[in-house]
């Protein structure tokens, strides 16, 4: 079987979706005999992966975004020349002219756009209803990263329930173990206090990072001195109002984009994780937190419960009330801290990428039958 799988995201600044095709892919490549997989458009192999650039040269990276762009604006036949030979094109939302010869799979990860569009560029919306219209009816089988996105396309997009398979994210080892001199390296580097509260992720609307901050205020003040908020991602669209508010709250700060290797010594050294986002297709940070052996506050919505389980306590994320009280109540009780630390780090062990590209390897064959 000869797999087309299009890794454009890896073209892109990007986290969390570039992280989920860098990590399966280092793990799917290796196991695939005696299938071939190659990638769109016209990378000859894996780089190391940088979420703020490309993972490939700059002149590599305008030449293949800008053949996508052309074969989408002005109708170039490039995928069906790029498709040749292959027996499945494994398809983002990027591409939009799509070849016709080649049965087409895909992974989705998040539906919002279509109803959560206040938490979406325009750019986003647009992307994302030509794929309902135009490329999910194409799709022979697709992927999702949770049992929530699976409800959502059955109950949204009246997609049939048997060709949507759910292969759950996995984990990278060193955020279960960070070095104590790297932990003491991330907060030299980024001026962390002795003990903090965490989150990670974009800045952006879908993360409610407004409520977060409102829920903040709402503690004891002698909390907010003891616990820190501390908030690292990078700045995304409509974050101008959150900064004005970070600006009128004592104890919150930003790291901006914490680079990778010391990423899990910033989440080792937190005393509590907080994410109270909108949706979640999976929500990878509750994976890495999970890993590092911290309570978590997360939503009771979509996909973060699935991911969570029991290691958590769970909140209406629309309550700033709600979530000061949880975290109120992790903090002031460290017993209660450590067992859900404990029952997190005990449920990260489930997932692994050597897992999930086990999964998607079988999937490739399912949507195939071989």
């Amino acid at each position: 079987m000869n797999i087309l799988y299009d890794a454009s995201p890896l073209l892109m600044r990007s986290a969390g979706v570039k992280n989920y095709h860098y990590y399966l892919l280092s793990h799917l490549l290796p196991i695939l005999k005696p299938h071939c997989l190659k990638l769109f458009p016209a990378l000859d192999r894996l780089t190391e992966n940088n979420n703020e650039r490309s993972n490939y040269p700059t002149l590599a990276t305008m030449m293949r975004l800008g053949g996508i762009s052309a074969s989408n604006h002005l109708r170039l036949p490039l995928l069906p020349f790029l498709t040749a030979g292959a027996d499945l094109f494994h398809i983002t939302q990027l591409p939009r002219e799509l070849p016709s010869s080649v049965p087409l799979t895909s992974m989705v990860h998040d539906p919002t756009p279509s109803f959560l569009p206040q938490c979406h560029t325009q750019t986003n919306i647009r992307y994302f209803e030509h794929f309902v219209t135009q490329t999910l009816p194409r799709l022979r089988a697709m992927l999702v990263p949770s049992e929530a996105v699976k409800r959502d396309l059955v109950k949204h997009f009246d997609v049939p329930d048997d060709k949507v398979t759910v292969v759950h994210h996995g984990i990278e080892e060193d955020f279960f173990d960070s070095p104590l001199s790297t932990v003491s390296q991330a907060r030299q580097t980024y001026r962390l206090p002795e003990r903090y509260i965490l989150f990670v992720g974009a800045l952006e609307p879908r993360k409610n990072l407004s409520t977060l901050l409102e829920a903040f205020r709402l503690l004891p003040a002698e909390l907010q001195q003891r616990y820190p908020l501390v908030l690292t991602g990078t700045r995304g669209w409509k974050s101008s109002g959150l900064k004005r508010q970070l600006a009128k709250l004592n104890g919150a700060t930003t790291l901006g984009y914490v680079r990778r290797p010391l990423l899990p010594a910033v989440y080792s050294g937190a005393s509590l994780f907080v994410y109270p986002s909108l949706y979640e297709g999976f929500g990878m940070p509750l994976l890495e937190a999970m890993a590092a052996r911290l309570p978590i506050v997360a939503s009771n919505v979509s996909a973060m419960p699935e991911v969570v389980g029991e290691a958590g306590l769970l909140v209406d994320p629309q309550s700033p009330s709600e979530i000061t009280a949880a975290i109120q109540r992790i903090l002031e009780d460290p017993g209660l801290g450590a067992s859900l630390g404990e029952s997190g780090r005990q449920r990260a062990r489930r997932f692994s990428w050597a897992k999930t590209a086990r999964q998607t390897k079988k999937f490739f064959e399912v949507a195939l039958g071989t």
